[in-house]
């Protein structure tokens, strides 16, 4: 059966009883599509949980089903869409929670112009080279290891990292409000495992040196806005620190 259900009906099957488990690092996801299977007859390998979960896969989750199936030592979870994807295992920038994850558009053979690369569903914690964060995936809901497969948070409520001082030294653009709009703060350096995948608020800045007259830096400040939107805040975004914002579902499509 062909990965990339809208919403898969049987419960997802999951290695560590939980969506967001709260394990060592290096040891979270499935090296496997399932996971290796606990117990196999002697010199037989290569055998999975029976591919319940298929890459692609997408669960909706209402808020009694996200709160049963969160870890609380590593943090709640909440009404939305949750996707199982690849991670790219040659990243530069590890997976963090609650920073965005970017749609790998050379997941195979470094060509993203055949269905092969598509099939994988995979994902790369860095901001990808010419395309970096306009087609973020979702959030990371747990820290995976690279090039294991795992659950992320596409669309709803869910825990964002944002920028400030202790992430290369740039703090929040704007004030920060409740409600206010949420944007991808796209890093200088796009490999870098301190600064990618954060988030930052725009509302209150200085824009007199961006819309002004014979200029395209306008337009491209617009163009830059709409395509690293993500939703509004749902608490009050603050310098370094981690909060919640509604993803807006448009980032539940695939690619969009």
């Amino acid at each position: 059966m062909a990965g990339g259900r809208f919403s898969k009906q049987a419960a997802p099957y999951l290695n560590f009883k939980y969506l967001n488990p709260n394990v060592s690092p290096g040891s979270l996801g499935d090296p496997t599509e399932q996971g290796a299977i606990t117990t196999a007859p002697s010199g037989v390998t290569g055998i999975n949980q029976g591919l319940q979960n298929l890459p692609g896969d997408r669960i909706i989750l209402d808020p009694m089903s996200a709160y049963s199936l969160q870890n609380n030592n590593t943090g709640n979870l909440f009404t939305g869409t949750y996707r199982y994807v690849n991670t790219r295992n040659n990243s530069t920038s590890v997976p963090q929670r609650a920073r965005a994850c970017f749609w790998d558009l050379a997941a195979v053979a470094n060509n993203n112009s055949t269905y092969l690369s598509d099939a994988q569903y995979q994902v790369n914690s860095d901001e990808p080279a010419n395309i970096g964060v306009v087609l973020m995936a979702g959030v990371f809901i747990t820290s995976p290891t690279a090039g294991n497969l795992w659950w992320i948070q596409e669309s709803g409520k869910a825990y964002c990292q944002f920028r400030g001082n202790n992430f290369g030294g740039n703090n929040l653009t704007g004030t920060p409000a409740i409600g206010c709009g949420v944007y991808l703060a796209a890093a200088s350096n796009a490999n870098n495992n301190t600064t990618v995948g954060l988030f930052d608020v725009l509302v209150g800045a200085n824009s007199a040196a961006i819309f002004t007259a014979n200029s395209t830096t306008g337009y491209s400040t617009i163009d830059q806005m709409m395509t690293r939107y993500v939703g509004p805040a749902e608490l009050l975004p603050s310098n370094n620190n981690i909060s919640l914002v509604d993803l807006e579902f448009k980032r539940g499509a695939f690619r969009w």
